[in-house]
């Protein structure tokens, strides 16, 4: 979704690369002028420093001073791409798909027996956390996965809330631009087959 930063008077606001179907290993942190130029820099390598002099050393105004060493250039350029990609669908497009999808997904698996959705906050993103009551999420992923359905299954990096619903993790679904409403109805169609596996 288009996020404007200034409107949110947002300190600082970062982004996986990945997450814009661009290249791992690569994101963005945007922060504001003010605060950048009083930070001082967290590392240091070459293109960063401004002078280098046994008295002292001097670094380059914010941001470049936080850019240590040789960038990842390949990394960039492919987000760079993921970036002009999504522009060219359009983000309200790919957002309308995807809510599209979460409702059909929402629907499909709450008419599935034993199944009990985790979080589902308005206006959330195209994500279906769930459990299935007596199956451990690791074993459903494992058997889903038999069916060519990718999902990740865990803690998500939450711990903290895992405890507070008093569950060992969660199983999560996550809907894109590529996918479609025959993926739901598989996935709903191979979880109900797990159930009968696993009983």
């Amino acid at each position: 979704m288009p996020v404007d930063v200034r409107a949110l008077d947002a300190d600082f606001y970062v982004f996986s690369g990945h997450k814009l179907y661009g290249p791992t290993g690569i994101g963005v942190l945007y922060g504001k002028a003010a605060l950048l130029a009083d930070m001082p820099p967290y590392q240091g390598g070459g293109d960063m420093i401004d002078i280098v002099r046994f008295s002292g050393t001097t670094y380059k105004e914010a941001p470049q001073r936080f850019e240590a060493g040789t960038p990842a250039i390949a990394e960039a350029v492919g987000l760079a791409a993921a970036i002009d990609y999504v522009r060219t669908i359009g983000m309200g497009r790919i957002a309308a798909h995807e809510a599209t999808l979460l409702t059909a997904a929402t629907e499909a698996l709450r008419g599935i027996n034993r199944l009990r959705l985790v979080g589902t906050a308005p206006h959330k993103a195209a994500v279906l956390s769930f459990t299935i009551d007596g199956m451990h999420p690791s074993d459903i992923g494992t058997l889903l996965d038999q069916y060519g359905i990718a999902v990740r299954t865990g803690h998500h990096c939450a711990q903290p809330i895992m405890e507070q619903f008093g569950l060992p993790g969660t199983v999560r679904a996550s809907f894109g631009l590529y996918n479609t409403h025959d993926d739901i109805a598989r996935l709903a169609a191979a979880l109900r087959a797990v159930q009968e596996m696993l009983g």
